[in-house]
């Protein structure tokens, strides 16, 4: 029999248990029953990648913790294409939007980290811009989780350090948003994926790089 067609994002997205699955990997509660949510989960945001990211950014700032990557004249100008760090929170109100309205679309990636919203910002901000060889700077679109799961595997140690700082583990979204992927580190990165369908869900994948 010929394989079943892999689901859309708009498809996923209509499915109840793997938004769970999805929760569940995110907020790591996985293997410990009843399990509390724990308040260290963020998300970078794209606002460029869809021009709907940064109204509802907007308006969850006023209950939320939500500050922009870019300080300054660029933080004005580029306001609205800006990426934006956001606390998850142990509640449902930022991911039940992102669910609903943006998984599978790339529109960034999640972390784990145990230090302030501003130790955060401080260090993401040191990571928007690359130097080149010759000297030229280039934006560095990390929180792309097509860039992430490409450029992570590929970091040397002192990369790898760099990046991830103190963040103790990101997670990003596969393509189309059927599985999650999460990388570990700095030491040594280690590599897990997470089925969100009921066909891919039977055990995350490990493996270190």
């Amino acid at each position: 029999m010929p394989d079943a067609p892999t689901p859309t994002p708009t498809e996923i997205r209509r499915d109840a248990e793997a938004k769970q699955r999805a929760m569940r990997c995110l907020w790591q509660l996985d293997g410990v029953a009843d399990k509390p949510r724990q308040a260290y989960l963020y998300a970078i945001l794209d606002t460029a990648r869809d021009e709907r990211i940064y109204p509802r950014l907007r308006r969850f700032a006023a209950t939320e913790q939500v500050v922009g990557l870019y300080q300054g004249r660029a933080a004005t100008e580029m306001a609205a294409v800006a990426p934006y760090l956001v606390c998850l929170g142990s509640t449902d109100r930022v991911f039940d939007w992102l669910w609903e309205e943006g998984w599978g679309e790339s529109w960034g990636i999640f972390l784990w980290s145990l230090v302030s919203l501003e130790a955060l910002r401080a260090h993401f901000r040191r990571l928007t811009m690359v130097r080149t060889e010759d000297g030229s700077r280039l934006l560095f679109r990390f929180y792309d989780p097509r860039v992430l799961r490409q450029f992570l595997p590929h970091c040397d140690t002192h990369q790898l350090r760099e990046v991830f700082g103190p963040v103790i583990k990101y997670l990003a979204e596969t393509p189309g948003g059927g599985a999650i992927s999460s990388f570990g580190g700095p030491q040594k990165l280690a590599v897990a994926t997470t089925g969100l369908l009921v066909r891919e869900a039977a055990a995350p994948s490990d493996r270190r790089a």
